[in-house]
C-alpha cells in the first residue's frame, strides 16, 4: 500500500512537472522558465509569445467563473499591459516589438470580453463547445411583447425621471440574469445558459439605449 502511495504521488509530480514546463525561448533558444507573469525569458529578458492553449481566464490570470471580480480583472489587466505596451519595446528586436503587439491586442480583447457580462457569458458558452442560438424559437410570445414594449418606453421617455427609472429597472433585471447565469453554469446547465444569454441580449440593447439616451439628454449620474 505503501509503495502504491509513492507511485502515486511520484506520477502526480511528474503530471504537474510535465504541465509547468516550457517552451524555449524564440530569441536565444534555451528552455527556460518565463519571469515576471511568465512573459520574460529569464536567461535573455526577451518576451515569450502568449501560448496558443491559454484561454481568457488564463491569459488574464483570473479564475475561471462567470462571477468574476471585475476589480481583481481590471488589476491584472493594467498588470499585463504595463509590462506589454509596444511603447517599451520600441528599440528592442523587430520580432520582440511584433510580439508585444500582438499580446498587448490579445490582453485588450479578453479584458473587454470577460468584463462585459454578456460577451464573458457567450465566450464561457463557447469554451464548452456551444454557440448561442440565432433564432428566436427560445421565447415566449409574452416574453417578446414584453421587449417591444420596453423598447418603445424607452424611445418615448423623454424626462430624466422617465429615463433614470428604466435604468434602474433594466440594471436590476440585467443583475438577475447574471445571478441565474452564475448557477447555470455551476450546475453545468448550458440549455438554461443558452436561454439566459438570449435573454440578456436583449436587455444588454436596451441598456445600450439607455445609455444613449441618457447621453443625449446630458443626464448626470
Amino acid at each position: 500500500m505503501n509503495f502504491l502511495r509513492i507511485l502515486s504521488n511520484h506520477s502526480v509530480k511528474l503530471s504537474l512537472y510535465q504541465q509547468i514546463r516550457f517552451s524555449s525561448c524564440w530569441s536565444c533558444g534555451k528552455d527556460a522558465k518565463p519571469l515576471v507573469a511568465n512573459l520574460f525569458c529569464s536567461n535573455c529578458n526577451a518576451l515569450q509569445n502568449p501560448k496558443k492553449d491559454d484561454n481568457y481566464f488564463t491569459l488574464m490570470g483570473v479564475k475561471e467563473t462567470y462571477d468574476l471580480d471585475e476589480n481583481e480583472l481590471a488589476k491584472k489587466y493594467k498588470e499585463l499591459q504595463k509590462y506589454l505596451h509596444p511603447d517599451k519595446f520600441a528599440n528592442r528586436q523587430k520580432e520582440e516589438l511584433e510580439i508585444s503587439e500582438k499580446y498587448s491586442s490579445l490582453v485588450n480583447d479578453a479584458y473587454k470580453t470577460l468584463l462585459e457580462p454578456l460577451a464573458r457569458g457567450i465566450y464561457m458558452l463557447r469554451l464548452r463547445g456551444k454557440d448561442m442560438p440565432e433564432n428566436t424559437e427560445l421565447f415566449d410570445q409574452e416574453f417578446l411583447m414584453k421587449i417591444m414594449e420596453k423598447n418603445e418606453e424607452v424611445e418615448s421617455a423623454e424626462t430624466e425621471e422617465e429615463i433614470m427609472k428604466l435604468n434602474k429597472e433594466n440594471k436590476a433585471m440585467i443583475k438577475d440574469l447574471q445571478k441565474q447565469l452564475s448557477r447555470a453554469f455551476f450546475d453545468g446547465d448550458l440549455k438554461r445558459v443558452e436561454k439566459l444569454l438570449s435573454y440578456m441580449k436583449y436587455y444588454t440593447s436596451i441598456d445600450n439605449q439607455i445609455q444613449a439616451a441618457i447621453r443625449h439628454k446630458g443626464i448626470i449620474r
